[in-house]
């Protein structure tokens, strides 16, 4: 059994005491539901259980909708939204399996997410069952696990299928109704995803989830989308370009397009998004002759040196671009001003790319560009202990290095960080991060360096730093 399983018997003590003490304080109150909501978790990092929330009929603000998105269902809208429930017993066990979670690997972290996740609605079901039909049980009662992630799939394994059509019968409708346009034709499909793009008006494909069925279908959306990429008035001309840069067909008709778009007049953002697909597909060289011809248009140079920089930021992840910082390193031997755009647009704190296995290698060129924004760059997305233990034993090394001898103090700060995000793998370079927490010059780099120690499970060297 494992530590988060291990918590489910006093998960579902504590929660079932804390309702029925709820239930007995308010004796006029009909309650219609009870959830667990709020589970907070960071990748590779802690995993806190939720909050337990309830709510009565007649603290609902509305007649029931039966529509699962509305405040009636939203347990921090609800009256009673964080009710005190773990004893002593369960946060020290909690505290234990997520100290255990959090020093392991990323694998046995995931594994651990879900076996949280499984456990919590085992444990509302549970607590339902223990509930049964309490006076002050409104009837349907449910109790479920609310999250933001897979939201619909964790309430209706935790009510079951048949309480969950009852309860919410628009859900079962909204299915059809995607079943059926999934089922349409391709180009017809796509004439009708085309519609419902920029549209949010409560049916069940709204835009957003258009655009990423468009994406899914990927090339024969293209035609339908260099129509609406051409409409010259269009409010949706950036979705366009912005999918066709996910689909990645770099092909002459799709570059001409994004071409001409740039060069007509238009929105801010989508000559930005055209600019950014290009340089997605593969475009840049073009890009560094429309900056060149626009040398003296500030504005319209912006629009360029944006482009170019869009490959290393998170927005490229979704393309099929690959980590290459020459046009970065080309960008930044130019002018001050093009600089200082490259500064802006990758600014620190900005959402970074994240970085592939195939493309260690360019990061670990990256870590030791003349620049010392691109090596800023590279130390920071090698921060993903996901890629690996064959690449942790490339980018440790290199990392250890940019710590002990960079001149740049942003360079080894985000170093030192990038070595905490490996936790104990960094264990081999302990006396680097060591020397950095004691001796380095910047007050940054040194709390780094002591978080990492501390990350590598060694207290006493963090505590002596």
């Amino acid at each position: 059994m494992s530590q988060w399983k291990a918590l489910e018997p006093l998960i579902v003590e504590d929660a079932l005491c804390a309702l029925r003490a709820l239930f007995d304080e308010n004796p006029d109150e009909q309650f219609y539901a009870a959830a667990f909501q709020g589970m907070y978790r960071e990748l590779d990092g802690p995993i806190y259980l939720p909050a337990l929330s309830a709510n009565s009929v007649s603290a609902r603000e509305d007649e029931p909708s039966g529509d699962f998105w509305s405040a009636e269902w939203n347990p921090p809208d609800w009256r009673w939204d964080e009710i005190q429930f773990a004893s002593a017993a369960l946060n020290a066990a909690a505290d234990t399996a997520c100290e255990i979670t959090s020093n392991d690997t990323r694998e046995a972290w995931l594994l651990a997410e879900r076996e949280c996740i499984d456990m919590l609605v085992s444990a509302a079901r549970k607590i339902r069952e223990a509930l049964g039909n309490a006076p002050q049980l409104a009837p349907g009662f449910v109790v479920f696990l609310h999250d933001e992630e897979n939201g619909l799939d964790l309430a209706r394994r935790s009510i079951g299928d048949a309480a969950f059509g009852a309860l919410f019968p628009k859900e079962a409708v909204a299915e059809q109704e995607r079943q059926r346009v999934a089922a349409l034709p391709v180009e017809e499909r796509v004439g009708w995803l085309i519609g419902r793009l920029g549209r949010f008006d409560g049916r069940p494909v709204d835009s957003e989830d258009a655009g990423k069925w468009l994406v899914d279908i990927g090339a024969p959306a293209v035609p339908a989308l260099l129509e609406l990429l051409a409409r010259p008035r269009g409010k949706l001309g950036w979705e366009a370009a912005r999918m066709l840069g996910h689909i990645g067909l770099a092909t002459p008709e799709v570059l001409a397009a994004l071409r001409n778009k740039l060069h007509a007049p238009g929105d801010k953002s989508t000559h930005d998004w055209c600019a950014a697909t290009l340089a997605y597909l593969g475009d840049s060289d073009w890009l560094f002759e429309q900056l060149a011809a626009w040398h003296d248009d500030a504005e319209r140079a912006a629009v360029a040196v944006r482009g170019l920089c869009a490959p290393y930021s998170a927005f490229r992840d979704p393309t099929p671009v690959t980590l290459d910082y020459r046009p970065l390193e080309t960008l930044l031997s130019r002018c001050a001003a093009i600089a200082e755009v490259v500064h802006e647009k990758l600014s620190p704190g900005s959402s970074y790319c994240t970085l592939r296995p195939g493309e260690v290698g360019e990061a670990l060129r990256g870590m030791v560009s003349p620049h010392a924004f691109v090596r800023r760059h590279a130390v920071c997305v090698v921060d993903d202990r996901g890629l690996g233990p064959a690449a942790g034993e490339r980018i440790l090394p290199a990392l250890a290095d940019r710590l002990a001898h960079d001149e740049d103090a942003d360079v080894r700060w985000q170093a030192a960080r990038s070595l905490v995000a490996w936790k104990r793998a960094a264990l081999p370079w302990h006396a680097v991060v060591q020397r950095a927490a004691l001796h380095d010059a910047d007050d940054r780099v040194r709390e780094a360096a002591r978080e990492c120690l501390a990350a590598q499970g060694d207290a006493d060297d963090d505590q002596g730093a």
